[in-house]
C-alpha cells in the first residue's frame, strides 16, 4: 500500500479551485458604464449647442396696434430653439419703426407687421361709442352714420354703412365738451377712401357710430 501524502494533496487543491475570469474590458458592467457616461457627454453637448443656438426674435410686450410707432421698451428679445423664423418673424427693430398690422400682447413681432407711416392702410379717428357697446382695442367693427331723425320738423332717420371690418386702435374715455351717451370714444383705423366722408359728417353733426361684428 502507498503511503498516503499529505504535501500533494495540499499541493493540488489551489489548482482545481482556480476560476477563470475574463479580461477587465471585457467586462459587461465596465461597458454599460463607459456607454452612459459617453451618451451624457453628447447629450449635454447637445442641449448647449441648442440653448446657443437658434435666432433672438422680438417678442411685444404689449398690444400693438396699427398707425403706433415703437421703440425696443415695446419689445422683449427671446431665443428660439430653431432657425426657421429667420426672414418671418422680427430679430431687429428698424428707425422710425411704425406698426402696420396688429400683434398681440406676448406674441411674437411678424416682419410684415412693422413698416413705416407712409405703409398703414388708414387714418386714426376718434367715434363715439354708443351705449352698450363693449368693443376693445383689436376688434373690428363696422362704422356708420346716422342722419336726419329730427322727429320736430318730420325727418326721417337714415343710417349709411361708411366702412365695414374696421380695426379698433384703442377704447378711451371721452373727455370732450360734447360726451357721447355712453361716456367712451373708439379710435379706429378709418380707410382712406371714406376720411373726407367721416368729416364731412362731423362737421354737420350726423351721429357716427360703432357697430360689434358677432365674433369680435
Amino acid at each position: 500500500m502507498a503511503p498516503h501524502s499529505e504535501g500533494s494533496a495540499w499541493e493540488a487543491a489551489p489548482a482545481a479551485a482556480t476560476i477563470a475570469r475574463p479580461p477587465l474590458w471585457r467586462s459587461p458592467r465596465l461597458l454599460l458604464g463607459v456607454l452612459l457616461v459617453a451618451s451624457a457627454v453628447v447629450l449635454g453637448g447637445w442641449a448647449v449647442d441648442r440653448a446657443s443656438g437658434g435666432t433672438e426674435t422680438l417678442v411685444a410686450r404689449s398690444d400693438l396696434t396699427p398707425g403706433q410707432r415703437i421703440s425696443l421698451g415695446d419689445l422683449e428679445p427671446v431665443r428660439m430653439g430653431w432657425d426657421g423664423g429667420s426672414g418671418v418673424y422680427l430679430t431687429e427693430l428698424p428707425p422710425d419703426a411704425v406698426v402696420v398690422s396688429a400683434v398681440g400682447a406676448g406674441e411674437l413681432v411678424p416682419a410684415s407687421a412693422i413698416g413705416s407711416a407712409a405703409d398703414v392702410d388708414g387714418r386714426p379717428m376718434a367715434v363715439p361709442l354708443p351705449v352698450g357697446a363693449r368693443a376693445a382695442a383689436g376688434e373690428v367693427v363696422d362704422l356708420w352714420v346716422v342722419t336726419g331723425g329730427n322727429r320736430s320738423l318730420g325727418d326721417e332717420a337714415t343710417a349709411e354703412l361708411l366702412a365695414a371690418d374696421v380695426l379698433v386702435l384703442g377704447v378711451e374715455s371721452d373727455t370732450g365738451p360734447f360726451r357721447s351717451g355712453s361716456g367712451r370714444i373708439a379710435r379706429i383705423l378709418v380707410p382712406e377712401d371714406v376720411v373726407d366722408r367721416v368729416l364731412e359728417a362731423q362737421a354737420a353733426g350726423e351721429e357716427l357710430t360703432v357697430v360689434e361684428r358677432a365674433g369680435g
